[in-house]
């Protein structure tokens, strides 16, 4: 089984891809020519840098939209995303040797000098098909892999993470104007996705943009009438929350 891989795109994910397959003996070449080989080693991310996309097994990290374009033109024994979405990139997708990926962690930090070897450690990773290689990879990353449907995915996702960035954002917006010292403790809990990037999330949001706009229209509905059920149900879902973090 190989322990080669090629990964496009040296950002946060790709960067801390990189990081930790390289602690665990993996040769990790990259496409990226916003980052220098220099910068690459330095990081422990990658050993060597390439001019275009190659090799028998290859890691697609880029922005969804540029992940989109390159995927029918890559000619390789298996490659895998690792975007925010699956469905999009699987109908880009030619044969059978691509998986739609998802390593379900992340940070409002971008780039390389974000990224972190760690960072997927006990963490799920969705997979829209079984692959044996794709599975070491994930191991190798000290992630879990979880085989589940790419539209499924998307529409869960949708309301569990693309909404949340949304809401994040907006509220940032709306209090942009408003004195630090009057922002509360919940008001800034809410707000650490807010330090995200426009330039990371426009083409997740595009690409998901038919699940996401009907999650916000459920959103508002239920703000809208806001009752004591909700509260209710609210709790129950915390609560569950903190059984698991505390397990």
């Amino acid at each position: 089984m190989t322990s080669r891989v090629t990964i496009a795109g040296l950002g946060l994910i790709g960067g801390s891809i990189g990081k930790a397959l390289r602690a665990r003996g993996w040769h990790v070449s990259y496409v990226d020519p916003a980052v220098s080989i220099e910068d690459a080693r330095a990081a422990g991310a990658a050993d060597e840098r390439l001019d275009e996309v190659r090799g028998d097994f290859v890691v697609i990290a880029t922005p969804v939209d540029a992940a989109i374009s390159l995927i029918p033109a890559i000619s390789a024994s298996c490659v895998t995303s690792v975007c925010s979405v699956m469905a999009p990139l699987r109908a880009a997708a030619r044969g059978e040797s691509f998986v739609a990926g998802h390593p379900f962690s992340g940070s409002e930090r971008s780039g390389l000098g974000a990224a972190d070897g760690e960072l997927f450690k006990d963490h799920p990773w969705f997979i829209d098909r079984d692959d044996e290689q794709v599975r070491i990879l994930i191991r190798d990353c000290g992630a879990d892999a979880i085989v589940i449907d790419g539209a499924e995915h998307d529409r869960v996702l949708a309301m569990t993470s693309h909404l949340p960035q949304i809401v994040s954002t907006a509220l940032a917006s709306l209090i942009a104007d408003v004195d630090p010292k009057l922002i509360g403790p919940g008001a800034r809990s809410m707000l650490r996705l807010a330090g995200s990037s426009h330039d990371v999330w426009r083409p997740v949001l595009e690409a998901n943009r038919e699940h996401v706009d009907h999650a916000a229209r459920e959103l508002i509905a239920i703000i809208s009438t806001l009752n004591e059920t909700d509260f209710e149900r609210a709790r129950g879902v915390w609560e569950r929350l903190r059984v698991t973090r505390d397990a």
